[in-house]
């Protein structure tokens, strides 16, 4: 991004230049994250007052608020022998009649407003049984010039903006503070969306629309409408706000595909796809099949695949994978599957092998998967390495030794990434510059948004699989009250009968002092108490990395009968034979979590049931939470759901991403206009080159990213 300064358009000052601003108060503001003007101008109210001017006294009702012109008649100070401070007590009229007003303990009114003062008075009328009378209790006050009237109060006389008020800034003086800038800035010309956009967008202009957001003009609509996205102010921002982040993402993917490729496919014979799916005993989704499509594009084009593929659990995403490496095999390049835990990692190299056991690569080779983890040591170890250095291994899958620097590739042609949110960038980094420009396909199994995808992973090519493949076990879910005695004999101990497996969830390893709910401890002592025939496992994170394999491992192996865990298991576990899941204190969890919980029954040729259980003291909104999850099976609508609840960042994880975050646009109710965004992003940034005009849009516009989001330049370095 270039680097044009803005010195004309005044936005960069900072708050020491402003009036009422003394060293406390900046270091209060600072603190909040606004520095310079244009943070302030940013820093929007949550609500707002109608402190016109609507009744005379004698309109006036009881449960009234309301603002009203009148003049002091009296005021005076009244000790009151039950009361610390004073009451203030005075009478105020108009042309229309008279009224009391009280305040408790404001003593500086007594200067400010004589007899004969004409103010400004703001608060809710009530009935007083002492005096039998309405009554103005303690009235937001301002004095009036005659003069002047309302022309240069920001407090009163018109729609007052309400401010959070944070790190002891008083929303008056946020209002006092907004105001004095907006004058300073008074005809503001600056806009930092292209004008191209703005009129095809039908916009208004920025420096109105910042102006009408902090004190919105005259209008009769009720106040509630000016919080709507479709109030012209509040929607020209949101779109500016979408348009900033998909503009950041149409530069990164510009830069992405301006990468040559380090391979090139052959041309195409006999359908790819066609071919791979004679090799399975199944047929493809035409999700799947679309998602392939899409690859072949990718790997026939002049520039590396980055491709995103997006599935709900038991979509068949590793199948894709498996295409996309195979087509790289078979050009006689090699492939790295990385995956975050070494039970994935061996679960992927054994759905590979399967896959793959009728299935020649190169030269007519059995392709063969090898696994390289922390535990793979010594003799076997320097084998795979050398292979691998050599070209003669071609495919491997992988935990975080994958990543290491002595783990070299002879010609990496293509990156599959597994649950890639669970690596860092770094980490992503080092296994890609392995090869030159390979391709890369990462995947997850939680199930994203459309909003969100379109936003956080916008510099990426993305394919959807939203279908199940025929024959996938259906899962019953079922909220319950408690699961005592009865309920384990009633509906666990048939099925392990019947030699079905069940895991037990817990949110805590142990009993915690602060926290109230059940752990996996006490639930693993109960549970083999309770079943003495049944051998009980337990999992959780503190368990050693090779104990936790191995205990996976007999678990799939139908060793035990019931797992007692933590959420270690969320992903990635495959467990044919696991038929139920009983999650304890379940409101403790996220939707998409819960989700995630789900997807591990239900993977064999038998149904799954899955059981939530809250804890004793789970509120109506947590229990309507688990209701949700209770009616909807879809992996994509639970996790709407999930984002409206919990927002983007706490969904993602995006706010230790650097992800410029939003202060007007939502994700979920916003999605069509971050579409046409996003299309309008696309366009001016491919049509930007050899146009002078746009070149020094795009510099001005890069510029006021830089402004809004302090971290963006380390935000696309790690992308």
């Amino acid at each position: 991004m270039s680097g044009i300064a803005l010195r004309p358009l005044k936005l960069t000052s900072g708050l020491d230049q402003c009036p009422m601003i003394g060293p406390r108060r900046l270091a209060r503001l600072e603190r909040r994250g606004i520095r310079n003007v244009l943070d302030l101008l940013y820093t929007f109210p949550f609500r707002y007052e109608d402190r016109r001017v609507r009744f005379a006294i004698s309109d006036l009702r009881e449960g009234t608020e309301t603002g009203l012109l009148a003049t002091v008649r009296t005021i005076r100070k009244k000790e009151v022998r039950k009361l610390r401070a004073p009451v203030i007590e005075a009478e105020i009229f108009d042309r229309s009649g008279s009224l009391p007003v009280v305040w408790f303990g404001q003593e500086y009114l007594l200067k400010q407003l004589s007899a004969g003062t004409q103010a400004f008075f703001f608060g809710k009328v009530e009935y007083s049984p002492y005096t039998r009378s309405l009554v103005l209790k303690s009235p937001l006050t301002e004095t009036i010039d005659p003069e002047e009237g309302f022309r240069k109060s920001y407090h009163v006389g018109r729609i007052v903006p309400v401010y959070r008020e944070e790190e002891g800034i008083s929303s008056a003086v946020f209002r006092r503070l907004a105001g004095d800038v907006l004058r300073s800035l008074w005809g503001e010309t600056f806009d930092p969306l292209p004008g191209e956009v703005r009129n095809e967008a039908g916009l208004m202009d920025w420096f109105p629309s910042i102006v009408e957001m902090h004190f919105p003009k005259e209008t009769d609509r009720p106040l509630e409408e000016l919080l709507d996205p479709d109030y012209p102010p509040r929607s020209r921002l949101i779109f500016e706000e979408f348009f900033l982040l998909e503009y950041l993402m149409m530069v990164r993917k510009k830069s992405l595909l301006s990468s040559g490729r380090s391979w090139e496919m052959s041309p195409l014979g006999e359908d790819p796809i066609a071919l791979f799916e004679q090799s399975l005993p199944f047929p493809l989704t035409q999700a799947q099949r679309r998602a392939c499509r899409d690859i072949l594009g990718d790997l026939s084009s002049t520039h590396p695949m980055n491709r995103f593929l997006l599935g709900d659990v038991g979509s068949g995403k590793t199948l894709v994978a498996a295409f996309a490496i195979l087509q790289t095999l078979r050009e006689g390049q090699q492939a790295a599957f990385l995956a975050p835990t070494e039970i994935l990692a061996q679960q992927h190299a054994r759905t590979l092998l399967k896959l793959f056991k009728t299935t020649r690569g190169e030269e007519n080779r059995q392709i063969l998967p090898l696994l390289l983890s922390q535990s793979v040591r010594g003799a076997e170890r320097r084998r795979l390495l050398s292979s691998l250095a050599s070209g003669e291994q071609k495919l491997v899958v992988g935990t975080h030794a994958l990543l290491e620097e002595g783990v070299p590739f002879h010609s990496l042609g293509m990156v599959v990434i597994d649950e890639q949110h669970k690596f860092g960038v770094a980490q992503r980094k080092a296994l890609a510059t392995k090869g030159r420009n390979p391709d890369i396909l990462v995947m997850t199994a939680t199930p994203i948004p459309r909003s969100l995808a379109l936003s956080y992973y916008g510099d990426l090519e993305i394919s959807l699989l939203d279908e199940l493949p025929p024959g996938r076990q259906p899962v019953t879910t079922h909220l319950v009250t408690e699961t005592g005695d009865a309920f384990w004999k009633e509906k666990i101990l048939p099925a392990l009968k019947r030699r079905e497996q069940v895991f037990v969830v817990l949110p805590l390893i142990e009993e915690s002092e602060s926290v109230e709910a059940k752990n996996a401890m006490e639930a693993h002592a109960f549970l083999s108490s309770l079943f003495p025939d049944y051998r009980v496992a337990l999992l959780t994170g503190r368990t050693p990395g090779e104990e936790k394999d191995a205990t996976m491992e007999s678990f799939r192996r139908g060793d035990f009968s019931i797992l007692v865990a933590t959420t270690v298991i969320e992903v990635g576990v495959d467990i044919p034979n696991a038929t139920i899941m009983i999650v304890e204190n379940a409101e403790r969890f996220g939707l998409a979590q819960l989700h995630q919980l789900r997807g591990r029954i239900g993977r064999g040729a038998l149904p799954g049931t899955f059981y939530l259980v809250p804890g004793t003291s789970t509120g109506e909104e947590g229990r309507r939470r688990l209701e949700i999850l209770e009616a909807c099976p879809d992996g994509f609508r639970v996790a709407e759901e999930d984002l409206r609840i919990r927002g983007p960042g706490e969904f993602m994880g995006v706010r230790q991403s650097g992800l410029p975050m939003f202060t007007l646009a939502d994700l979920v109710r916003d999605t069509g206009i971050l579409v046409r965004a996003r299309e309008m992003a696309s366009r001016f940034v491919g049509s930007g080159e050899g146009r002078r005009e746009s070149a020094w849009e795009m510099s001005r516009l890069e510029e006021f990213i830089r402004l809004r989001y302090k971290n963006v330049d380390q935000w696309l370095s790690t992308r």
